[in-house]
């Protein structure tokens, strides 16, 4: 991440925090008064994000990875068409037990 993008976001923290609107001038203001020189789109590319995203969201979600979510979307579909979840549980552990009669570890 550049240092452009890194003060954008900066600045938008900072003004959701103070619950100021976060618009590409307030965004720009802050950035200068960082002493940052940031390429003009940046600020309005932060602003209009805002515009469409709950920043409280994206605040809270940090980390949270789409992966278990398609797990759980997959594994509903399953049952929901009435196959055995069991099954294809089973067969994940074997998986990992066969990664690990390789011969050699991570440790070794």
């Amino acid at each position: 991440m550049s240092n452009s993008e890194l003060a954008c976001v900066y600045a938008a923290l900072i003004l959701h925090d103070d619950g100021v609107d976060i618009t590409a001038d307030n965004i720009s203001t802050i950035v200068k008064a960082a002493g940052v020189e940031v390429e003009s789109y940046w600020p309005v590319l932060f602003a209009r994000l805002a515009e469409k995203k709950n920043l409280d969201d994206l605040i809270t979600n940090v980390g949270a990875g789409g992966g278990v979510v398609v797990a759980g979307g997959a594994g509903g579909a399953g049952a929901a068409a009435g196959g055995d979840d069991g099954a294809a549980a089973a067969e994940e552990p074997e998986e990992e037990e066969e990664d690990e009669d390789m011969g050699f570890s991570l440790f070794d």
